[in-house]
């Protein structure tokens, strides 16, 4: 990864690992399943945000290069990857 994407990635799990923690708070503190279920929400929203910018960076740099090289193997890589992550 750039440096600049690797910053991306990284400011965004920071805020998604405070996310976690605060719904963990939530549900010490007893609060309400459908305030609970609408940070979870939120959470799985940024963590497939997070997911997006990975993959796009796996097929820009990985796969570009792999092709490029004459890699045959990243097809199947490839294959199992966008069926992994859709």
């Amino acid at each position: 990864m750039s440096e600049q994407v690797r910053a991306d990635v990284l400011l965004r799990l920071r805020k998604v690992s405070g996310q976690v923690a605060g719904i963990t708070r939530m549900v010490e503190d007893d609060r309400y399943c459908v305030d609970v279920l609408q940070q979870l929400s939120a959470v799985t929203s940024a963590v497939e945000a997070v997911s997006k910018v990975v993959v796009r960076n796996y097929l820009e740099r990985c796969v570009t290069d792999a092709i490029n090289g004459g890699d045959p193997l990243i097809y199947d890589e490839l294959m199992r990857v966008v069926f992994k992550h859709r």
